[in-house]
C-alpha cells in the first residue's frame, strides 16, 4: 500500500532577539514572596559524562515566554498612530467605574470599527468574537548546563535563574525578601503571516523591527530586548504515515524552509507607500 504525503504551507516571519535579563512573569502567587515564569513540563535529555562514551540522563524545566504578542500589538499601534491612523484601543469600555475616560485621543473602542471601516490593527489582531489573522508563538525556553547534551525537541537554550533580593529594609535589617525568575540570552519568536496582505505584512515587519522590550521592570533595567535579524520564509511541513512493527502508523514530519526576501522588501514598500498617499 502506498502512503500519501500531506503537505502544509505557511508564510512565517522569524524574529531573532537578545535580552540581557528578562522577566516575562505572571506575578506573585497568593501569600508568596516569589514570582515565577509560566512553567511547563520537564524536558528529558542525555549527555556525555566526563568525556566517557556512556550517556547519562537528566531533565530540565521548560518555560513559556509570555507577552510577545501584546508587545507587538502595542508597537504596531504606536506606528499606526504616528502615521495618523485611527486604531482600536485595548478596551471596549469608554469610562471606568469612577467615570474616568479610558479612551485616549486617536483611538476608538476595541472592535467598534468592524461594521464601518475596520482599522488595520483590528484586521491583524482581532478582538473578542473576531479572530485575528496572525499567530505569534515561541518555542519553550530551558537551561541545560551540559555542552554535550542531545537535544531533539524544538526548544531554546538560554540562561535561567532566580534573583533573590531584599525588597524592604528597616534600620539596616531585612524586613521583606523577594525572589524572581528570569532568563538571559538569545531567543526567537515566529509570526504566522500566511493570511496577511502585503500592506499588513509591511506593518508587522516594522512593528517587529521596533520590538525593544518584554516583561516587567523595563524602567529599572529589566526586559530590554535587541532585535538582531528578521527573516521571512515559506515553510512546508510534509507529513507521512509510516507503519511500525506493532501495526501503528507513526506520523513523520519533514520541514523545509525557503527565504522570501523579495516579498519582505515588497511588503515594506507597500506599507510605506500606503501611509504616504
Amino acid at each position: 500500500m502506498k502512503t500519501r504525503k500531506m503537505n502544509q504551507h505557511a508564510i512565517i516571519l522569524k524574529v531573532y532577539c537578545y535580552t540581557p535579563i528578562c522577566k516575562p512573569l505572571n506575578g506573585s502567587l497568593p501569600r508568596s514572596n516569589a514570582s515565577h515564569m509560566l512553567r511547563l513540563n520537564q524536558y528529558s535529555y542525555k549527555y556525555n559524562f566526563n568525556g566517557k562514551k556512556e550517556k547519562k540522563e537528566a531533565s530540565s524545566v521548560l518555560y513559556f515566554i509570555k507577552g510577545i504578542k501584546g508587545v507587538l500589538r502595542h508597537k504596531i499601534a504606536n506606528i499606526c498612530m504616528s502615521a495618523g491612523l485611527d486604531v482600536c484601543h485595548s478596551t471596549d469600555k469608554e469610562v471606568d467605574k469612577h467615570g474616568n475616560r479610558l479612551l485616549p485621543e486617536g483611538y476608538h473602542l476595541l472592535g467598534s470599527c468592524v461594521e464601518k471601516k475596520e482599522c488595520v490593527l483590528h484586521q491583524i489582531f482581532g478582538s473578542k468574537g473576531h479572530e485575528g489573522i496572525i499567530v505569534v508563538q515561541a518555542n519553550p525556553i530551558t537551561s541545560i548546563p551540559h555542552k554535550t547534551a542531545e537535544i531533539s525537541g524544538r526548544i531554546q537554550q538560554v540562561h535561567i535563574a532566580s534573583e533573590n533580593r531584599v525588597n524592604l529594609t528597616y534600620n539596616g535589617k531585612s524586613v521583606q525578601d523577594f525572589s524572581e525568575r528570569y532568563f538571559s540570552g538569545n531567543f526567537h519568536f515566529e509570526i504566522d503571516v500566511t493570511s496577511c496582505t502585503p500592506l499588513q505584512l509591511g506593518l508587522i515587519i516594522e512593528g517587529a523591527m521596533n520590538f525593544d522590550r518584554l516583561g516587567r521592570g523595563y524602567n529599572t533595567g529589566y526586559g530590554h530586548v535587541q532585535v538582531n535579524k528578521i527573516q521571512l520564509l515559506k515553510r512546508t511541513v510534509t507529513r507521512t504515515p509510516v507503519m511500525d512493527e506493532n501495526g501503528c502508523f507513526i506520523v513523520q514530519n519533514q520541514i523545509t524552509e525557503e527565504s522570501r526576501n523579495k516579498h519582505f522588501q515588497n511588503a515594506l514598500e507597500v506599507w510605506q507607500n500606503g501611509i504616504n498617499t
